[in-house]
């Protein structure tokens, strides 16, 4: 897990045990363009994806990496309670988990 300003990065994996109270704590949050393979190798992921409180709201961005660091978004939603926008999150998330494993 990384820190850069108001923003925090973390790997897939570490996403999918990210909690509502955490989201509320660290304001916005995105995984890395990374995922370790078997042998400890960093591999290229073709998505990232944020989630972010802003006033009164979540959003939540799919976004596919084009040619780093140029992306494009996939997919959005906007939410009203943490705890919808994380559920959504952490599906994108497991997507992404379960492509890269076949």
């Amino acid at each position: 897990m990384y820190y850069y300003g108001n923003e925090t990065i973390m790997s897939l994996e570490q996403v999918l045990r990210l909690k509502a109270s955490e989201v509320r704590i660290l304001e916005w949050v995105r995984t890395y363009e990374f995922l370790e393979n078997s042998y400890g190798i960093d591999e290229a992921v073709p998505y990232f994806l944020e989630i972010k409180c802003e006033e009164g709201q979540v959003k939540i961005r799919k976004n596919r990496i084009l040619d780093f660091p140029e992306y494009s978004c996939e997919g959005e939603a906007t939410f009203q309670e943490v705890d919808e926008a994380l559920r959504v999150f952490h599906e994108w998330a497991q997507e992404i988990l379960a492509k890269k494993e076949s």
